[in-house]
């Protein structure tokens, strides 16, 4: 009975955690950019590396998230010299 009791709390911790930390990683992207710029993919350059080169400063996840809303992107295949729309964030 005590290791059922054990385990539903954890799971409830490990849920509640999922809740309130999965908006941290965004929380230090601004919810629309104020401008946009077009760049274009480099050879061997993921979405995690465009984040990096656009945005070091800011968490990945969030340029991602808005590289892929603005380009209406449904996977993370990029091709070389693929022209995006990104967040202009200077």
């Amino acid at each position: 009975m005590g290791a059922l009791l054990v385990g539903g709390a954890l799971a409830a911790m490990v849920w509640l955690m999922a809740i309130v930390g999965g908006g941290l990683q965004d929380a230090g992207t601004p919810a629309s950019p104020a401008a946009t710029e077009v760049v274009y993919v480099r050879s061997g350059e993921s979405l995690t590396a465009l984040a990096a080169r656009i945005a070091p400063e800011l968490p990945a996840a969030g340029v991602i998230a808005q590289v892929r809303a603005l380009n209406s992107l449904e996977s993370s295949g990029l091709r070389v010299g693929q022209a995006l729309v990104v967040p202009d964030y200077r």
